[in-house]
Formats: structure tokens, C-alpha cells, sequence
């Protein structure tokens, strides 16, 4: 009676208690299982990361090589690039250098032409005059003209010339065109080339500054306008 029913309501709560004990642990084991996958996956990936990690840090470090590398080239060019452009500069020096070296020979080659002409215009004039002139006279177009070149004759002063020219039936010469100055320039070329030692004792002309010091008259009483 009493002590039946009571049993029977203890039976009951204890088959409830080990019910609901045991969803509790399957509910546990679930969750452990669940930890345990979840931990698991936690780890592949982290083991993947580390691999990806150490992939990368390789990486960097190749990366870091080549660009080391990439510097080096860079200087090396950098460097070759320099050297190139003072090597170019140095080419265009001379290459201004000679070019300029070029001009100069060309005007003295031009400026020898030039005495080449005129002394074998002197030389024509020698051999048209002859028979015009007395030996060892130039002539131009009408006037004969004589240059005292003797290495033996003493050094004279104006006057003397002056008086040498007379006896020989002239006077000290007059340079009142610039036909005649190119002639007598000319002519003075030609013999400071063919005769070096006519240039020792120097060359009178008919002008000098005896009557008033500083104004220079020829002897056909002209001024000179031009020194």
C-alpha cells in the first residue's frame, strides 16, 4: 500500500534522472566530438598556414635576392652609362679639335695658295719684263721697279738710297694706287722667299716727315692719308 506507491514514484524519478543523464552525456560526447573536428580543422588550417607562411618567407627572401641582385645590375649599368657619356665627350673634344686643327690647315693651305699666285705672278712679270726692264728690275704694266737686294752693298740712310736710285735713272718709288702697294708687297714676298738675307738691311720709299716731325709727305710733295 503506502510503501508500494512510494516505491513505484522512486523507480519512475530514477529512470528519469538516467534518461535525462544520459541525453546530457550524449549531448556531451556530441559536443566533444564537435570540439575535437572543430580542433582538428583549427589545426589543418594552422598547419596550412605555417606552410603558406614558410612559402612566403622563402619568397621574401628570393624577392629580397633578386632585388640585391636587380641593384647591383642597376650600378653596373649606372656605372657603364657614365663612363660611356665621358667617353663621348671626350670623343666630341676632338672631334672639335681636329675639326678646328681642319679650318686652320685649310686657311694656311688657302693663305699658301694665295703666295703661290701672287709669286708666280711675280715670276711672269720677271719674264714678261725682260727686255722692258733693266736686268734685275720687275716690271708693272709701264713702271720698272728695282729692290737693292745685294748681301755685299753697306746699309744706307734715305738720302743715300735716294741718291743710289738717281744714278740709276729713277727715284725711291711712290705708293699712290693699291695696284702698286699689292705689287710692291708682292714683289717683297717673292724675294723674302727666294732671298732671305734681301730682308737684313730693309727697303726705302719715297716718304719721310722732314719738313714738319709726325706728317709724312712723298716725294711729289703728297700727304699720306693712310698709314
Amino acid at each position: 500500500t503506502k510503501f508500494t506507491v512510494r516505491a513505484e514514484a522512486s523507480s519512475k524519478s530514477n529512470q528519469l534522472a538516467a534518461i535525462v543523464l544520459g541525453v546530457l552525456s550524449a549531448a556531451f560526447l556530441f559536443v566533444i566530438i564537435g570540439l575535437s573536428v572543430h580542433i582538428y580543422r583549427v589545426n589543418d588550417k594552422y598547419d596550412d598556414m605555417s606552410l603558406n607562411s614558410s612559402i612566403i618567407n622563402s619568397q621574401l627572401v628570393q624577392l629580397q635576392s633578386d632585388h640585391r641582385s636587380l641593384t647591383e645590375s642597376k650600378n653596373a649599368l649606372q656605372k657603364k652609362h657614365d663612363e660611356d657619356v665621358q667617353q663621348i665627350q671626350t670623343l666630341q673634344i676632338n672631334l672639335k679639335r681636329e675639326t678646328d686643327m681642319r679650318k686652320t690647315m685649310n686657311s694656311q693651305n688657302q693663305k699658301l695658295e694665295e703666295d703661290k699666285k701672287k709669286m708666280q705672278s711675280q715670276i711672269s712679270t720677271l719674264e714678261g719684263g725682260c727686255g722692258k726692264c733693266l736686268p734685275n728690275w720687275l716690271l708693272m704694266n709701264s713702271t720698272c721697279f728695282y729692290f737693292s737686294v745685294s748681301s755685299v752693298t753697306p746699309s744706307q740712310g734715305w738720302n743715300g738710297s735716294r741718291d743710289d736710285c738717281k744714278k740709276k735713272g729713277a727715284d725711291l718709288v711712290i705708293i699712290d694706287s693699291k695696284e702698286k702697294q699689292e705689287f710692291i708687297v708682292g714683289s717683297l714676298k717673292a724675294l723674302r722667299y727666294n732671298l732671305p738675307f734681301s730682308y737684313s738691311h730693309g727697303f726705302w720709299i719715297g716718304l719721310k716727315d722732314d719738313h714738319t716731325e709726325g706728317i709724312w709727305k712723298w716725294l711729289n710733295e703728297s700727304t699720306l692719308k693712310q698709314g
